[in-house]
């Protein structure tokens, strides 16, 4: 073994039940690690959107909004989830996802 893996460029990269991939769970939490899991955000920045404010942002929506969110995020695939920049210089309005569950009035 070499010490690398697929990572988000892997078969379930893409998700779906296309290729037989498990879901994101369906939590903010299991939302966020979804977006550090494709590289669209860090799991810890100082500056950056990370994942600590993203499980705070999302539950900070209303409960229409959050489930709206998770399941934006659930369903996209990295490449639709990463954003100029990703994982550096990211914030919470950069994710389409999050303004989705914000009403989109961003």
């Amino acid at each position: 073994m070499n010490g690398t893996t697929d990572g988000t460029r892997g078969q379930c990269a893409e998700g779906g039940e296309l290729n037989a991939c498990p879901e994101a769970e369906r939590t903010p939490e299991g939302a966020c690690w979804r977006l550090v899991d494709c590289a669209a955000i860090d799991l810890e920045s100082t500056n950056n959107f990370d994942w600590a404010r993203c499980v705070d942002d999302i539950e900070g929506l209303s409960t229409v909004g959050e489930m709206l969110t998770i399941d934006c995020i659930a369903e996209s695939s990295c490449d639709q989830l990463k954003v100029p920049n990703s994982p550096d210089n990211t914030g919470h309005d950069d994710f389409q996802c999050i303004r989705l569950g914000e009403g989109g009035n961003n």
